[in-house]
């Protein structure tokens, strides 16, 4: 699903959500978790809910699709991998001749057998339905309000400031950028048409970047790991500021556009002392951010705060 598109420099640059392209990256931490500890908790959690017999079928697909990176480079050919809905983007999989996925993998000197690309369609299903779709409930709001905060950075500093900021081995030139992996990449600005961004919760601390004539493909980092590592009085702090009318009151009259102490004094009719108090908890929840404008402090809602506080409660009770 596309976010959001912005034309510059006569290169189009997309903000693609893809629930499938998520799920692959899942799917290679579960391959290599020593690689991903600021996924240690979920694998460990996934590895209780799954049956001895998935266990294996990951581990198998994992070496023929070099860690699933292989699979992934399949969204990159096929558009129609982007759907909100991921049966229904592997079914599209299920479609693609065997033909065609092997041009993929023939990038990767692999192959991969008409009987076992059908299996690994059938893992797929399987994973989805009893492991991934209840997870992805609670990360799809959090990436999507992540593309609209890269998208809006793009628009107001430039698509290739926001490249630069995608990853400490990215480095932008004025006529190409470079990407620092196993071994040296460059891109030259005037060759691209087309520029795809996505994020991932799952895929830090790699690099990603996938590069197909004029076409290239990034995948932003969300780190988890502080989600992952908080301590219940974290989570007991941002529940605690949301546990009272007056807060949520605020909270409620910043959501659309941020205000000063005064102005919410004013617009709900209390003391400006009590406003600062209840901003404060709201602030030590991590709820609130604010802004200095001119001769005002701004306090505006914490989105991703917002968007998580779900997934929070979720990964600590389970």
């Amino acid at each position: 699903m596309k976010i959001d598109v912005i034309y510059e420099q006569d290169v189009l640059c997309e903000f693609v959500y893809s629930p499938l392209f998520e799920m692959f990256c899942a799917l290679h931490v579960l391959s290599n978790p020593e690689h991903h500890i600021h996924r240690k908790k979920w694998v460990e959690k996934v590895n209780k809910q799954m049956n001895q017999d998935m266990r294996q079928d990951i581990k198998i697909y994992a070496d023929i699709t070099d860690e699933y990176c292989i699979i992934m480079d399949v969204c990159l050919y096929f558009e129609e991998c982007s759907d909100l809905n991921i049966l229904s983007s592997i079914d599209v999989l299920s479609k693609i001749s065997i033909h065609e996925i092997n041009k993929i993998f023939k990038v990767y000197d692999k192959k991969i057998t008409k009987n076992q690309y059908q299996e690994l369609l059938r893992l797929l299903r399987d994973f989805y339905t009893y492991i991934f779709e209840s997870e992805l409930k609670y990360i799809e709001p959090f990436i999507t309000r992540m593309l609209k905060q890269k998208a809006k950075f793009a628009k107001e500093k430039g698509v290739f400031n926001l490249i630069q900021e995608i990853h400490e081995r990215i480095k932008v030139h004025e006529d190409k950028i470079v990407f620092y992996k196993n071994k040296q990449y460059e891109v030259y600005k005037k060759d691209l048409k087309r520029i795809s961004i996505n994020v991932s919760t799952f895929v830090g601390p790699h690099l990603l970047i996938g590069i197909i004539d004029d076409f290239l493909n990034l995948t932003c980092l969300v780190e988890t790991e502080n989600t992952e590592k908080e301590s219940p009085k974290d989570l007991e702090r941002t529940l605690k500021a949301l546990g009272d009318s007056t807060r949520l009151k605020i909270l409620k009259a910043i959501s659309k556009k941020g205000k000063s102490t005064q102005e919410l004094s004013s617009l709900l009719d209390i003391s400006e002392a009590a406003v600062s108090k209840a901003l404060k908890l709201l602030q030590e929840g991590q709820l609130v951010t604010k802004e200095r404008k001119g001769n005002y402090m701004i306090y505006s809602v914490n989105n991703d705060t917002i968007d998580f506080i779900s997934y929070r409660i979720y990964e600590y009770i389970y």
